[in-house]
C-alpha cells in the first residue's frame, strides 16, 4: 500500500483527499498518493471545483496558472508549494 510522501504535510494529502471523496462520493481509503485522477473520474470541472475548495481551505491563491495534474500526489505537491511560498517571509 502506498503512503503519501513523507516530505509533505499529511493535512494537504488528508485534505486532498477527503475532498476528492467527498466530491466524488467514493472511499477515502481507495485514494492512493499514485492514483490517476482520471481513473477516479476527475474530469476538468472536477479539478477546478477541487482547486476552489483548496485556495478556501489553506487561504491560498493559485492564480491563472493550472499545473498538469495527472495523480493525487501532484495535486498535493502544488498545494504544498504554494504553502511554503506563503510562509516564506
Amino acid at each position: 500500500m502506498n503512503t503519501p510522501d513523507s516530505s509533505h504535510p499529511a493535512s494537504s494529502y488528508s485534505t486532498v483527499v477527503a475532498m476528492l471523496a467527498a466530491q466524488l462520493d467514493i472511499d477515502a481509503a481507495t485514494i492512493l498518493p499514485d492514483t490517476e485522477l482520471a481513473t477516479l473520474g476527475v474530469d476538468s470541472l472536477t479539478v477546478a471545483e477541487l482547486i476552489f475548495d483548496l485556495e478556501d481551505k489553506f487561504d491560498i491563491t493559485l492564480g491563472d496558472e493550472r499545473p498538469s495534474l495527472i495523480v493525487v500526489q501532484d495535486v498535493v505537491d502544488n498545494i504544498d508549494r504554494y504553502l511554503n511560498q506563503k510562509s516564506v517571509p
